[in-house]
């Protein structure tokens, strides 16, 4: 059964979507230590990927406990989700059981000031080398949250490494057109 990738707090319309003001080349990202085996050398990767396909200079500058909070850190960390609320809204701050992964941006004004992404490991996450068929893909997911972090939107193309719903055994690492020309109208 397909599962919601993430949610991101932005404006409906994603041409009002805030922007940053420009691209940082040097953007520190922390990760929650004592991460399971092999997720801290695949996030590694996606850094790298990014950083490879959209010239952002994303790093791993080193360790907190990070969460959802607004405390001046980029941080990809690990978590356990609520149950859904059948309440939510589209701008609901927090990680569900329904979601993979969540991504929260804060903002001071127009530009995307700090970003937290969450996985969600209530639900059977590997990195690709050690994928079974039951597994989601923790690049694809990263990757994912990564596009969110720079306010991408979802895609309606399946296949497509912004597209919502992600299958188990898939793994989508290639950067799309779409997504190089959102990016590009983004930052250049």
């Amino acid at each position: 059964m397909p599962i919601l990738l993430s949610a991101i707090l932005a404006l409906s319309f994603s041409s009002c979507m805030p922007r940053r003001v420009r691209l940082d080349r040097d953007i520190p990202v922390y990760l929650q230590p004592g991460m399971p085996s092999g997720f801290e050398g695949a996030i590694r990767d996606c850094l790298a990927i990014w950083n490879r396909e959209f010239g952002t200079g994303l790093r791993i500058a080193g360790y907190h406990e990070g969460g959802q909070a607004r405390d001046g850190r980029n941080t990809i960390s690990l978590g356990v989700a609520a149950p859904p609320s059948p309440a939510r809204r589209r701008r609901d701050a927090r990680l569900e059981a329904d979601r993979l992964g969540f991504t929260v941006n804060w903002r001071r004004g127009l530009r995307i000031d700090e970003t937290d992404i969450l996985i969600n490991i209530s639900w059977r996450v590997a990195p690709r080398a050690v994928l079974e068929p039951e597994d989601y893909c923790l690049e694809t997911l990263v990757l994912h949250e990564l596009g969110h972090m720079f306010g991408l939107p979802h895609q309606d193309r399946e296949g497509s490494l912004m597209y919502p719903l992600l299958e188990p055994g898939r793994s989508v690492l290639a950067v799309d057109d779409r997504m190089r020309a959102e990016f590009s109208r983004r930052y250049y």
